[in-house]
């Protein structure tokens, strides 16, 4: 899996004291490798935009709204499901922090009462961080409009019948009729 598909940088010494507003798309290899990421049938488009603004020297709040098409196959029929996913998010970006090293032990704050993200090498990657939302917003067990839950069932149809004869109790109280005879 290939956590990189879908990046946009953007340099965070660009933004000024004013709010920027940016478009961002996937092109078709990007499209093929978050349908790759996301175990999906298709992915028709998946655009938005981010509205950058400076909160502090070191912070930045990014706000984003985006759209993606998607076709799942449905986990009981397989049959194609298109769904279109709305996003609208907040991540706040903070240069002070250090991305945490991958061979040490992260400690977090359940108490923490905003998460912020950082600011790595002096820039903000938006693509990854509409990838990772997106992620967040599939469904992992789609079901088709109209799809019941006890519709289709795994293996063949046992009857109370056999359930009863293989009832491991029912095995020992036959066990124990037989030894008090």
């Amino acid at each position: 899996m290939n956590t990189q598909d879908f990046t946009y940088i953007f340099q965070a010494d660009k933004l000024g004291p004013n709010p920027k507003k940016i478009h961002i798309e996937a092109n078709g290899e990007e499209l093929s490798g978050l349908k790759e990421r996301f175990d999906l049938k298709n992915i028709a488009f998946f655009k938005g935009t981010a509205t950058l603004k400076r909160l502090s020297g070191k912070k930045i709040a990014c706000d984003f709204q985006a759209q993606a098409k998607i076709t799942q196959e449905c986990v009981a029929t397989f049959a194609p499901i298109e769904t279109v996913i709305n996003l609208d998010f907040q991540r706040i970006y903070d240069s002070s922090i250090t991305p945490p090293d991958k061979e040490k032990e992260v400690e977090i704050e359940i108490d923490a009462t905003e998460e912020l993200d950082p600011i790595i090498d002096g820039v903000i990657d938006l693509g990854a961080a509409m990838a990772e939302e997106l992620g967040l917003e599939i469904d992992p067990f789609p079901r088709a409009d109209g799809t019941a839950y006890t519709e289709l069932g795994v293996g063949p149809e046992i009857t109370e019948e056999e359930i009863e004869s293989n009832n491991p109790f029912a095995v020992l109280a036959e066990l124990k009729n037989k030894s008090d005879k």
